[in-house]
């Protein structure tokens, strides 16, 4: 179980929760949605979601709930964070920048 908070080079930031499968994202001075939250746990939920749709497809995901300062992805506890992080930050940081029109 990780107990720190890990930053990317585009800002983003991941911290663990108290789930050992979860992983909570920020990207400070950015938000995610405008209000509100949107939990999804399956892909076929989250379908009509782009950013949840990509994480979706990132192997291993199996649950994400979005509020505007952060996202928490859930793995399934068979798959490792070395696998799924990297790929979560990759999606996060295009959603972002497609939000933000850059």
């Amino acid at each position: 179980m990780r107990f720190w908070k890990k930053a990317s080079a585009s800002g983003l930031q991941s911290q663990p929760t108290p789930n050992p499968n979860s992983l909570k994202f920020t990207a400070p001075g950015r938000t995610f949605i405008d209000k509100g939250l949107l939990s999804f746990r399956s892909a076929e939920a989250a379908a009509a979601h782009p950013l949840a749709a990509a994480l979706f497809a990132i192997e291993g995901v199996c649950d994400v709930l979005i509020l505007p300062e952060f996202v928490t992805v859930t793995k399934r506890p068979d798959v490792s964070w070395d696998v799924v992080e990297a790929s979560v930050l990759e999606v996060l940081r295009a959603y972002l920048a497609e939000r933000s029109g850059s």
